[in-house]
């Protein structure tokens, strides 16, 4: 047995059965390997960047490690904004990457590959021996598991032919360690809180995906406590259906949710990344004290400053601020508690009030808008509304990086519970709707998937609705199209700088889908977006709606 069939025998024991990649000389064997002795699906892209971009994808709607496989020297190179986005996001995932013989300087692939792995995806594993091959990538997976984070898998192509020696490092699937518990919060800090809670008037308690586990204790604590609900973007829908859920707090936060927050006096986020654009730059709840609940000691006040922190998991330190708070009435309705308790809390009529709940269910994104459509482009605003219509709830979102990107994200509700929701903008970079599109769909095939992209960003990485293609998975791409790179023109003409540099000419990318192999519709105007949408859904494959949109309609928080 040569070394790539070990590694291929190796990566399908740690439960692998999917992998993104791009074929070059140094992984081509490994690849067939897999795919036929292994029935492994290799979705084959037409960018090594692209081709992690989808495997990170995978795994963020999956929670499995994901692999992706690139070739020597620029294979790499080529992916290192993917890398370092998932290192950014710690995404579990390992990429093979093949590397040049180390007796051969003067090849034309060659560049050291550990410090640019290192500087981009953090964490580095050679295969040293053939005899080792097995054990390095054991070592590569519990890295990528356990950190967790990207691991680059480097081996060079002249090692992989190389016979497997008798006496070498067995395979031994992957026993994952048994989880950590969740540290406890210290009583003195619970009691904290509590007072904290009982001295306020006006509390707005936050949950991020860090506590969708403990969505229960927190909306209990919100209804003994008399606070408001709210979440991060990342976590939205967590608590849909409660009468006082604000929706999304931070820079998306919708004008009702603003006025609100105004006015709080205390927020306590849990599991939450209190940063800049939650805390929308201090301009969100800026004369509120903001308590932080986290299990990373190292995470509150690293993105934006905190008043106080309390160390513990977010579902066993709501619960036990809950027991330590008495009965109350809020809005007329008495509250329950058991014992333990520590004295009445204030009243709070003018918080939690029946006006409120009637405000909050009744409100619409869209009142009070006035479109501004032409006879060849429809406003974003109108179409996301079109959208907000006829989408479907059960649906995978994923939003790409740029100007477009804060309608979808501000005007549309799109569940982010059960890993429903897929934002990569860890690195800003644009080019990411697309692929993270792809992975997502083939790791969730249950689900439909609609992804929301610019014009720009599409342009980067145009191939890969040939990847989408060959996939036929379920992908309403929904291209938003300003013919500009729409977030520099908006910062450029306020300065009295022409942005004629960031605007290009129109181009039928509907035409360009269709060439390559896609169902695809243009939209100028409501009655195009109304028909494009009845007949791409449902979705039983890919299709991609180009959206010649009105480019003068600005969002000031994307």
């Amino acid at each position: 047995m040569r070394v790539y069939q070990a590694l291929a025998d190796a990566i399908v024991a740690h439960g692998v059965d999917t992998v993104f990649g791009l074929l070059g000389d140094a992984n081509m064997f490994l690849v067939t390997d897999l795919i036929q002795r292994h029935g492994v699906r290799f979705v084959a892209a037409r960018n090594e960047n692209a081709a992690v971009m989808m495997a990170d994808g995978y795994a963020r709607v999956t929670g499995r490690c994901a692999v992706a496989t690139v070739t020597q020297g620029p294979g790499l190179a080529v992916a290192g904004a993917a890398l370092t986005i998932a290192r950014a996001a710690r995404t579990p995932l390992v990429l093979v990457a093949g590397d040049t013989p180390p007796a051969d300087p003067g090849h034309v692939q060659h560049f050291d590959q550990q410090p640019f792995a290192l500087a981009t995806a953090g964490s580095f594993v050679p295969v040293a021996t053939p005899a080792t091959a097995v054990r390095d990538l054991a070592r590569a997976f519990r890295l990528a598991r356990e950190l967790p984070g990207p691991v680059v898998l480097d081996v060079p192509m002249d090692l992989q032919d190389e016979p497997v020696p008798p006496g070498a490092s067995p395979c031994v699937p992957y026993v994952p360690p048994r989880p950590a518990q969740p540290p406890a919060p210290h009583p003195e800090a619970v009691a904290a809180l509590a007072d904290r809670l009982r001295a306020a008037r006006r509390p707005v308690l936050i949950a991020g995906r860090g506590a969708e586990s403990a969505a229960p204790a927190i909306r209990e604590l919100a209804d003994h406590s008399g606070a408001l609900l709210a979440t991060t973007l990342m976590a939205a829908g967590l608590f849909a259906g409660h009468p006082y859920h604000l929706g999304v707090a931070g820079g998306l936060a919708r004008p009702l949710t603003r006025r609100v927050f105004a006015e709080a006096d205390l927020v306590v986020t849990f599991g939450a990344g209190w940063n800049r654009w939650t805390a929308d730059h201090g301009a969100l709840a800026g004369a509120a004290t903001v308590v932080a609940v986290d299990t990373d000691p190292a995470a509150p006040g690293a993105g934006w400053p905190v008043d106080d922190v309390v160390l513990g998991d977010a579902d066993a330190t709501a619960r036990a601020v809950t027991a330590l708070l008495a009965p109350q009435v809020v809005a007329g309705v008495p509250c329950s508690s058991e014992s333990g308790n520590r004295g009445p809390l204030l009243p709070r009529p003018d918080w939690r009030t029946a006006e409120l709940a009637a405000t909050i269910a009744a409100a619409d994104p869209f009142a009070g808008m006035e479109m501004r459509c032409t006879p060849d482009r429809i406003d974003p605003r109108e179409f996301v509304r079109v959208c907000a219509g006829r989408l479907p709830v059960e649906r995978t979102t994923v939003v790409g990086v740029g100007h477009f990107g804060g309608w979808p994200n501000l005007l549309l509700d799109s569940a982010a519970t059960d890993r429903s929701l897929v934002a990569p903008w860890e690195f800003g970079s644009i080019g990411v709707g697309l692929p993270f599109a792809v992975g997502a769909a083939v790791g969730r095939p249950d689900r439909p998937v609609v992804a929301f992209e610019g014009d720009g960003s599409l342009l980067t990485g145009l191939g890969e609705l040939d990847t989408l293609a060959r996939t036929g998975a379920a992908v309403l791409l929904v291209v938003l199209d300003d013919a500009a790179y729409g977030a520099e023109v908006r910062k450029l003409r306020p300065r009295g700088v022409d942005p004629a540099p960031a605007r290009f000419p129109d181009r039928d990318l509907a035409a360009v889908a269709r060439a390559l192999g896609l169902t695809a519709y243009t939209v100028t105007g409501t009655a195009g977006a109304e028909a494009a949408l009845d007949a791409a859904l449902p979705l039983t494959g890919p299709v991609l709606l180009h959206v010649r949109v009105t480019p003068d309609v600005v969002q000031d928080r994307f």
